[in-house]
């Protein structure tokens, strides 16, 4: 008889801890508000007006002498590692290496509009976890020092296909708390 109380208990705790993993999990399947989204779009404007002022600042102080230089700390800005800003693009040569292709569906389509130059954004769940996405079209016209590091992205390459001389995008991600 005393052999049954400790399982009954044992019992009746992973019945609770299973009721309360259910209940996290609705928690977590459950779409987020618009008072979360609107926030995590406000945090995607903020990063973005970051990443382009760095990005042209970088741009600016890059040089035919120091292109090495601006390369390298463009990728350092990219790190692979962080997946909530990527430059994606099919384009050679990219200086990425495969971190630069679209690695999902969002980044598939994000390219797909980039390069007719137009943006996309979504509320997905990745990994678990709800994040706002969005992308924007780059163009190699964007600064005049983008042919510096990217010299075989000249208008006779785009033609008359790709007369904005769109190359890729920016992909930002913010997860929803």
């Amino acid at each position: 008889m005393l052999r049954k109380r400790p399982i009954f208990s044992v019992c009746v705790l992973l019945c609770v801890a299973v009721l309360g993993l259910t209940a996290a999990s609705a928690d977590e399947r459950r779409a987020p508000s618009p008072a979360q989204v609107a926030f995590a779009q406000k945090v995607s404007d903020l990063m973005l007006n970051e990443l382009v002022a760095a990005l042209f600042q970088e741009f600016d102080e890059t040089t035919s002498a120091n292109v090495a230089h601006g390369r390298q700390a463009i990728s350092l800005i990219f790190n692979d590692v962080n997946r909530d800003m990527r430059l994606i693009g099919t384009l050679a040569p990219l200086l990425g290496g495969a971190n630069d292709y679209p690695s999902d569906r969002f980044e598939r389509d994000a390219l797909r509009q980039a390069l007719k130059g137009e943006a996309i954004a979504d509320v997905q769940k990745v990994n678990d976890t709800w994040y706002y996405r969005r992308s924007v079209p780059l163009t190699n016209t964007m600064h005049a020092n983008c042919v510096l590091c990217h010299a075989n992205f000249t208008a006779e390459r785009f033609g008359p296909d790709n007369p904005g001389q769109w190359t890729g995008a920016l992909v930002l991600g913010v997860p929803i708390r």
